[in-house]
């Protein structure tokens, strides 16, 4: 278990500002290894069955894998053979990719990877329900009209398609561009595991306008972040795999992002966190609102594929606590660990470290591989559990690419402020005079390794201009030795929030440390 290198000091002197010197930072040793060349890797072969180390006995398999053409419309050899060469409103950049999707050299002899048609929604088409939106997209369940010409069997899949922010919003997403990379580059990756996902033509449907018409019927339902935000006008979309049970009397589904399953390569060495739990620490500090779930309700990565990982970090009620409670707890344990430790998960693990070996300080902006690593560590696992066997059914979906030029120096910025804050390293929080143990329970924080020879604490203070309302009218100071790393939020509802995880200033911070793990993780 990790301790920290000292008691939470009795008393506050002057703040410590930290230094912003990187000496300690984890650099590669000797000479940089050469970027990787982008080339396909086959998908991994996998043995699924009912039992609880593989997929339910009904998956389909490589071979069936391929988007079936159901259309009447003969198929001319390619995707691109569905449009004429004089349509006005396809490009010559989208006929070559087109072109490209159905028959991209790359995937010679696995025509299963490959898209043989695109099919197109009808006019008529509808959407019945919301399924899901981001920020940048949005998932609705549909229905077209009877008697419609097009093809006739949709059953089983969603529309995908993205979001603006506002209408009349020019949009920026390249559908085309996007199921490229995800053919060519995530597929061939994870094979049957990642979700399927094809190009539709919505060019003359008039879907794009139900949506938004459904959107603005139920804006004041969604979240307050996403509303106001609209479909942009497109001629393309995505048809994506439908995760949900067709019986939901018979299975569950839980969706969670694996996120890093690696420590981050640019981390500090002394880091007490993995790159995903600081970032929740971060993200806790900054914005304590109450209805944030703490981190230690959300899954470490690094406790994913880890059947080492301390009891205290590895719940596997972390994956979806929803499940604590609900018919066999012993039952669903048993399905989330079989997840936590799926080989679909390994081999996401795989991937993300062989396409990154230097973290976001160090990559290079121009490096395909690291941008496939990022798009890694961003996607949706979703994961249908059988209520009575043990069977489960895993596919990972969201790999949009991610564009470098708007994505670099977000990258690079956050992992920046994740070493110069503290977040990677701090022992403990200070806030309103009282010390609290960080609410993460990430696996490095029971891991033995390098330490900083000093304390470092989060010292939050109040926002400027913010009225005061502290618990505690005392402030306490600092013992010499003690690192600060000074933040700044709504003080009063953050100590609300670390409330079960407060320290007192004389207790042994181990002791308090299991204290506060054995209340929360039984």
């Amino acid at each position: 278990m990790h301790q920290p290198s000292s008691s939470p000091p009795a008393a506050l002197q002057q703040p410590q500002q930290p230094s912003s010197s990187r000496s300690s930072l984890h650099r590669p040793a000797g000479p940089l290894p050469p970027i990787m060349a982008l080339q396909v890797v086959p998908p991994q072969r996998s043995e699924d069955s009912g039992s609880n180390q593989g997929d339910s006995a009904g998956d389909i398999s490589d071979e069936s894998i391929s988007v079936p053409s159901q259309s009447t419309t003969p198929n001319r050899g390619s995707v691109a053979g569905d449009f004429d060469d004089d349509d006005p409103w396809v490009t010559p950049q989208d006929m070559a990719l087109l072109q490209a999707l159905g028959a991209d050299p790359g995937l010679k002899g696995r025509a299963g990877l490959r898209q043989s048609r695109v099919r197109r929604l009808p006019r008529g088409t509808r959407p019945i329900k919301l399924i899901g939106e981001g920020a940048a997209n949005a998932v609705f369940e549909f229905k077209i009209p009877r008697h419609s010409c097009s093809d006739p069997d949709f059953t089983g899949l969603l529309l995908r398609v993205a979001k603006v922010p506002s209408l009349n919003h020019p949009p920026t997403y390249n559908y085309l561009v996007q199921q490229d990379f995800y053919q060519a580059a995530i597929r061939p990756l994870l094979g049957i595991h990642a979700v399927q996902q094809e190009l539709v033509n919505l060019h003359k449907s008039g879907v794009v306008d139900e949506l938004n018409k459904f959107l603005r019927d139920v804006d004041q339902s969604r979240k307050a972040k996403f509303r106001g935000t609209f479909i942009g006008q497109t001629d393309w979309g995505f048809l994506v795999e439908d995760m949900r049970p067709q019986d939901p009397d018979e299975c569950v589904l839980i969706e969670f992002k694996p996120k890093w399953l690696s420590q981050s390569p640019s981390a500090p060495e002394a880091a007490v966190r993995c790159r995903q739990c600081a970032m929740e620490l971060r993200n806790l500090v900054k914005d304590p609102s109450r209805d944030r779930k703490l981190p230690e309700r959300k899954p470490c990565p690094l406790a994913l594929v880890n059947e080492d990982a301390p009891w205290q970090a590895n719940s596997p009620f972390r994956l979806a606590p929803q499940l604590a409670g609900i018919g066999s707890d012993e039952h669903y344990r048993e399905a989330l660990r079989s997840i936590a430790n799926h080989h679909a998960i390994r081999e996401l693990k795989a991937q993300q470290d062989l396409h990154d070996k230097l973290g976001p300080l160090y990559a290079e902006r121009s490096d395909p591989c690291f941008i496939i690593a990022m798009t890694l560590r961003d996607c949706t696992c979703f994961a249908q559990i059988h209520r009575r066997k043990q069977s489960i059914k895993i596919r990972m979906g969201d790999f949009d690419w991610k564009d470098p030029v708007v994505k670099f120096d977000r990258w690079r910025g956050a992992e920046e402020e994740l070493i110069d804050g503290g977040f990677y390293t701090a022992d403990w929080v200070l806030c309103g005079g009282s010390y609290y143990n960080p609410p993460t329970l990430c696996v490095l924080e029971f891991a033995s390794g390098k330490r900083s020879n000093q304390a470092e604490v989060l010292n939050v203070q109040e926002r400027d201009g913010a009225k005061k309302k502290t618990r505690d009218a005392n402030v306490a100071k600092t013992d010499a030795g003690v690192k600060m790393f000074n933040h700044k939020t709504d003080v009063a509802a953050l100590q609300e929030l670390l409330e079960p995880y407060k320290a007192e200033p004389s207790s042994d911070p181990s002791t308090a440390v299991r204290d506060v793990s054995r209340g929360h993780q039984r």
